[in-house]
């Protein structure tokens, strides 16, 4: 025994010691890395420069190659079209790879289905990256995964979900006092609430990005922040704050923003009623726009050359066209519902596949290790448990039989006296009966055949003590009390528990302590026998133990199993109780 856990420490130490692997990466991987927040144009450059030296490389350098490859182009903006190198990665550092990197690897996994559409999986890949990374480590790629959950959610409108996602980006970014984080995050959950239409709040939380944005310095980040809060004013109908929060962007063009800061720009100047500067815009926009930036300015020109320009020719072809890209968008809006409900399916069916596919695995592995496993354990605990049985039932077996040594020497003793007695009267008889005959009287022998005759009639009392005793307890005014409280449907109270003990031991004076000298019981045993003795009902007893019947059962039966090793029932443990 000794000898096999020795063996086991040595393994659990192996375990350990292989689990305290340290991997070296080399300098040019490290510089690649904090490029890729900076400059990640430059970090793609890197990583592809020294691609074929990597190839002689150990493997944990080449997976972390590989890895950043994916890392530098998801910060250039370059989207993710196969997601095989990424699995690749994912199943490397699941199964033996540096562990510090695989909340990363399931980061870039969920990014890698973002852009390959597939929102489900994208949300189980950015899930299983946070439950690699407990507490506060690796905070900075936490709070890009939440953000990330955070946008999926806000585009498919679950915008509770998404505020919960932003909410946790916002708690890693003050922890890490990551200023452009917090910005971020502060814009994004105004969106959100302006998605919930709680206008109140959205101002809020863009007032917060703004004014944490001028503390950087960063005109275009804050030119970001007040372009959204001008769009927030043209839906409340304050153009001049419109017009003052979209100037910056105007002065300082944000060429990835363009075109939501020109649509912007031509709603303010069209509700103003300045329909020439809303004009240019809405040209701009028919130029540079996005396909919904375009869709917004055939509408607006064709209301402006119908009211302003008396021009219904204009008017009918800027509808036309508008009606073209209304379309065009109707048939994207489906074909991405399409493509989320395949991606979903598929998705779905997937993971049922993997499922079956690992409960078939799961199922085979622990039959090949159960064996070894199985052998481990009943060797060191079967003697133990066995050892075990047999002390607690040798302790008990103890008990009941000094229990019925005790019970056996009050009548055994009972008996022999009566006996005795018995024998010594029959010889007075005899004695006076001799002398009666003789004509001769002796009071001294009738005084003493008189006594043992009335000694007799006490210890054929005492031998029948448990009869009377029963039947004063049948009788007794608590018992009528106890069950006048079962018909109440009341159970009982603590000082009503010390009155029940009292009168057990008035009327059975050794009962408690012969029932503590069986061993312990916990505090429903201990009452449903106190309830025993009280020749109550299991019902009854169910009913002032708050119980059901069933449970009462189940408690007879187990003491009768554990102390009387009596599995036939509960009709021998009450037989026992009304015995003591």
């Amino acid at each position: 025994m000794k000898r096999g856990l020795n063996y086991i420490l040595v393994l659990l130490w192996i375990v350990v010691l292989s689990s305290c692997r340290h991997y070296q990466y080399p300098l040019v991987l490290q510089a690649a890395d904090s490029l890729c927040s900076v400059k990640p144009d430059s970090a793609v450059a890197l990583l592809q420069s020294i691609a074929d030296d990597m190839m002689l490389e150990k493997k944990h350098v080449q997976m972390r190659h590989k890895l950043l490859t994916i890392k530098a182009n998801d910060k250039a903006y370059i989207t993710h079209t196969s997601d095989s190198l990424i699995l690749a990665l994912v199943d490397y550092y699941e199964h033996g790879g540096d562990k510090a990197y695989l909340g990363e690897a399931y980061y870039y996994a969920g990014s890698t289905y973002r852009d390959l559409g597939d929102a489900p999986r994208a949300l189980d890949y950015y899930q299983k990256a946070l439950d690699a990374m407990p507490g506060n480590e690796n905070l900075k790629v936490k709070s890009k995964v939440y953000a990330q959950m955070g946008d999926l959610f806000r585009y498919q409108y679950l915008y509770d979900e998404a505020l919960k996602s932003y909410s946790a980006s916002y708690r890693c970014d003050s922890i890490l006092q990551d200023t452009i984080g917090l910005i971020y995050n502060l814009r994004d959950m105004g969106v959100v609430l302006w998605g919930k239409r709680r206008i109140d709040s959205t101002m809020l939380y863009f007032n917060k990005a703004h004014h944490l944005a001028l503390k950087t310095n960063d005109s275009l980040m804050d030119n970001r922040i007040t372009s959204q809060m001008a769009g927030l004013y043209i839906t409340i109908d304050s153009i001049n704050l419109a017009k003052k929060f979209i100037r910056p962007s105007l002065d300082n063009l944000d060429q990835s923003n363009i075109s939501s800061i020109y649509a912007i720009a031509g709603d303010i100047y069209f509700k103003a009623g300045q329909i020439d500067s809303a004009t240019n815009y809405y040209y701009e926009l028919l130029d540079k726009g996005t396909i919904y930036a375009k869709r917004t300015a055939n509408e607006r020109l064709a209301q402006i050359a119908l009211h302003h320009w008396n021009n219904p020719k204009h008017a009918i072809d800027y509808s036309l066209e508008y009606e073209v890209l209304k379309d065009s968008i109707n048939e994207l809006n489906a074909a991405e519902a399409m493509a989320q409900m395949n991606s979903l399916y598929n998705y779905q069916l997937r993971e049922k596949e993997n499922h079956e596919l690992e409960v078939k695995n799961n199922r085979n592995q622990l039959l090949l290790l159960s064996t070894a496993i199985a052998l481990l354990i009943v060797i060191s605990f079967s003697v133990f448990l066995i050892l075990r049985y047999k002390n607690r039932q040798m302790k008990s077996d103890l008990s009941l039989e000094r229990l019925k040594q005790v019970q056996d020497k009050v009548y055994r003793e009972s008996a022999e006296m009566l006996a005795v007695n018995n024998q010594k009267i029959k010889a007075l008889e005899a004695e006076l009966e001799q002398m009666r005959l003789q004509g001769e009287n002796d009071s001294q022998k009738e005084a003493m055949k008189r006594i043992l005759e009335n000694e007799n009639k006490n210890l054929e009392i005492k031998l029948h003590l448990k009869e009377d005793a029963d039947l004063c307890m049948q009788t007794s005014l608590f018992r009528n009390k106890l069950r006048e409280r079962v018909k109440m449907e009341d159970y009982l109270h603590e000082e009503e528990w010390k009155e029940i003990e009292e009168g057990i031991t008035a009327i059975y004076p050794d009962f408690l302590c012969r029932l503590q000298s069986i061993g312990k019981l916990n505090q429903s045993e201990y009452r449903t026998c106190l309830l025993l003795k009280c020749h109550l009902s299991p019902s009854e007893i169910a009913s002032l133990l708050n119980l059901t019947a069933g449970g009462v059962s189940n408690i007879r039966r187990r003491l009768s199993m554990n102390i009387l090793h009596d599995t036939k029932g509960t009709a021998a443990w009450d037989r026992f109780i009304l015995s003591l």
